[in-house]
């Protein structure tokens, strides 16, 4: 079968390379004539380098166990970037400063533009196609293809990335789009500095040369310092991200093209001693010494360039756990090749092979249409070994595609009304697919989707919301790190539908959160209002100790202020007739075993109870105390949900094996949690306004031997204990006959 695939695409190449498919000349021969490229200046082995480093980050995406460090790829692109990008600058230094500035991003604006516009229009159609409108990954990658248009998809990922119910950034098409936000910010940066140097303007290119030099050498330390600070403090998503923590590996690729004078000579460089013609005059030590340096690196010039390359490829295996110094290793390495790469010599000839150079310039291409053609596959009929070969061809063809436009844009007409203005035109037309976007997240939301939308959108979704009120988990729900919130803030969390009524205020932790449909359905039938307010990981009211001391925790240091400020505010707003629903993961907190095993948790939590059924009696409320839940040995789904439901696109034998139901023993469950339930019975005989209610029938009914994930094709947990929408509201009947009781 292997044998088979490969030599139909031998066949499908050759036939487009000799125009026996017609479309092929047509995609082709932008290609080709870019291969043709006969120019001095123009180093081909650059192209390999690309084409090793786009090949690897491919192979990454398609497996991790592929290619482990493939992912090191985007590191070498960097440091490329820093050389070709400081290569054009100073090969137009002399025009002045603002038509330095102006040619600059105009070719920028050219050459990333088109083609980057191309495949986010092209992906969010196929995306739309194949993704519910009510899944949690819809808005979020949608609004990051809106980031990345404007170069800022970085940042936007780093927000969404510190976020509980952030969805998997494995299906967002345009997660890739990060690196090029770091690469657009830097383009930003460097021809200023470039400028304050002194280029753009008539002076001595000795002097230029030499301050460039230094300022790149003082922000590359800067920038890895900040780095490693970043990863020392626990931020290695900050130090992923931001454009300053890897200004160093494109300040890198910056100094290699200063050592090396972009010309790929033999000779030593003379950029450390002034241009030619100039009176030579004594160096001082440090430019001796670095100047030493480069004169053995010359001597030594073929075999280190060989070794180089070896270790390169070596480093692009092995495991993503050693990032801490393969990328230095990788950045290191390649900005070597940079500088000793020479015509004629072994490594560069390697590096040169027709094949190589042709991937090479198709890189751009190849890394914007890869990610988003094999997201759109594990949205649909999943990474199969058979999909590979047809997959890796599509992205062929749309790379092909891709690269023609973006030939077309760069040196032909370009696009009508915008090519004649380059500066002005590609980035409003970028503005206008941004809002073609933006039309996808509202009037156009759902007319595009290709599957069935007959089911509650809260198949799709574990971000919970009701409906024409601003109670959801974007208001009602809060990290356990995040800051504060003022008390004014929850207000958005208690809706205020129809005459006064009493109101059932959810409090707790992320338990509460997932109960926002039953309050929706309680809302709906008129007898009560709603509000809810959640710090992910906090018990209400709080306690102390946890479970294996999990209170002295870092990450929960602002639940016991939360839970105060709470305190407060629900003093001022209960009134006679409300109710306190206490919803937390008490199992997690108390433990699950015997209450012997806990004497001062269970006693802890016993007196917050008590103490706080005494502030609501006071105020003429009640406290109702919910039951543990049935748990299971399954963690969160790290994939949407939309995924555990089959549609025309995503065949049943396609479903990922995580959504499969996940079973345990009721009679297990019962004991695991029976410390806590007679705990709880023993708090509700004690006082007179406590009402204990237990949902464990609902979603684990007592007719059944076991509890499962799933009830009639319904997705009941998203993970081990919290509800999916359908699973809360399984406990309205059972919830309702206990208010009308109670």
């Amino acid at each position: 079968m292997g044998r088979l695939v490969r030599a139909l695409a031998r066949g499908l190449v050759h036939g487009m390379a000799h125009g026996t498919v017609p479309i092929g000349r047509y995609l082709l021969a932008p290609l080709a004539h870019s291969l043709g490229n006969t120019s001095k200046t123009y180093r081909p082995e650059i192209d390999g380098l690309r084409a090793i480093a786009v090949l690897a980050v491919i192979a990454n995406h398609l497996g991790a166990s592929v290619l482990p460090g493939g992912y090191l790829g985007v590191d070498m692109f960097f440091v490329i970037s820093g050389y070709v990008v400081t290569s054009s600058l100073l090969a137009r230094s002399e025009s002045g400063g603002a038509a330095l500035l102006k040619d600059f991003y105009k070719r920028r604006f050219k050459r990333l533009l088109p083609a980057l516009t191309l495949m986010v229009l092209g992906s969010a159609l196929l995306f739309t196609l194949v993704v519910s409108p009510f899944d949690d990954s819809y808005r979020p990658s949608l609004r990051t293809a809106m980031a990345a248009l404007v170069g800022v998809s970085n940042l936007y990922l780093l927000r969404q990335g510190t976020q509980y119910f952030s969805p998997d950034t494995l299906y967002n098409p345009w997660m890739h789009s990060w690196s090029l936000g770091v690469e657009e910010q830097f383009y930003l940066v460097w021809p200023l500095l470039l400028l304050a140097c002194g280029f753009g303007r008539p002076g001595a290119d000795r002097w230029r040369r030499r301050r460039l030099v230094l300022l790149s050498l003082a922000l590359l330390v800067a920038s890895l310092s900040f780095d490693w600070a970043l990863t020392l403090a626990g931020q290695e998503e900050k130090a992923f991200f931001l454009m300053p923590a890897r200004f160093w590996e494109l300040a890198l690729g910056c100094l290699a093209y200063l050592l090396h004078r972009g010309r790929g000579e033999s000779r030593i460089p003379d950029t450390l001693n002034g241009s030619a013609g100039e009176t030579a005059k004594p160096d001082p030590l440090p430019s001796q010494l670095l100047r030493g340096l480069v004169r053995w690196f010359h001597s030594q010039r073929a075999p280190l360039t060989l070794a180089a390359l070896a270790g390169l490829l070596l480093l692009l295996t092995r495991p993503e756990s050693e990032r801490s110094w393969t990328s230095l290793a990788i950045t290191t390495l390649t900005a070597a090749l940079l500088i000793l790469a020479e015509p004629g010599a072994t490594a560069t000839q390697l590096l040169a092979q027709r094949w190589a150079v042709a991937i090479g310039l198709l890189s751009y291409s190849l890394y914007l249409w890869h990610w988003p053609l094999i997201v759109l596959a594990r949205w649909t009929i999943g990474l199969q070994p058979v999909v590979i070969a047809p997959l890796l061809l599509l992205i062929g063809l749309a790379s092909l595609l891709s690269y023609r436009f973006e030939v077309f844009c760069r040196y032909g007409s370009g696009l009508p009304l915008v090519g004649r203005r380059a500066l002005v035109g590609y980035p409003a037309f970028s503005l206008v697919s941004a809002a073609i976007l933006v039309a996808l997240q509202g009037p156009l939301q759902a007319r595009l989707y290709g599957g069935r939308l007959d089911g509650d959108a809260g198949q799709s979704s574990t971000i919970k919301r009701i409906g024409g009120t601003t109670i959801d988990t974007v208001h009602c729900f809060v990290e356990p790190t995040s800051p504060l919130r003022q008390s004014d803030s929850w207000n958005a969390c208690r809706s205020s539908q129809g005459p006064e009524r009493p109101t059932l205020f959810f409090e707790g932790d992320s338990h509460t959160h997932a109960l926002i449909p039953l309050g929706e359905r309680l809302l709906k039938d008129g007898q009560f209002q709603v509000a809810f307010a959640a710090r992910g990981g906090c018990p209400f009211p709080y306690f102390q100790p946890w479970h294996q001391d999990r209170h002295r925790s870092d990450r929960y240091r602002l639940c016991q202020p939360h839970a105060q400020a709470r305190l407060a505010d629900l003093g001022r707003a209960i009134q006679p007739g409300d109710r306190l629903v206490l919803v937390s993961n008490l199992p997690s907190t108390l433990g699950e075993g015997p209450r012997s095993e806990a004497p001062q948790r269970f006693e802890a939590y016993r007196r917050s109870i008590l103490q706080l059924a005494g502030r609501i009696k006071h105020q003429g409320g009640r406290l109702v105390l919910v039951s543990p839940l049935p748990s299971f040995e399954q963690s969160k789904l790290s994939i949407p949900l939309t995924l555990c439901h089959s549609e025309w696109f995503r065949p049943s034998w396609a479903i990922p094996q995580a959504c499969r139901g996940v079973a345990e023993s009721r009679q297990l469950e019962l004991q695991h949690t029976q410390a806590i339930r007679v705990l709880q019975r023993q708090l509700e005989r004690q006082s007179p306004v406590i009402d204990v209610f237990d949902p464990f029938n609902s979603v684990c009914p007592p007719a059944q031997a076991s509890c499962r994930t799933y009830a009639q094709g319904q997705l009941l947990f998203s993970d081990g204990n919290h509800l999916t929408s359908q699973g809360a509201l399984r406990l309205y009947g059972a919830f309702s006959r206990f208010l009308d009781q109670t």
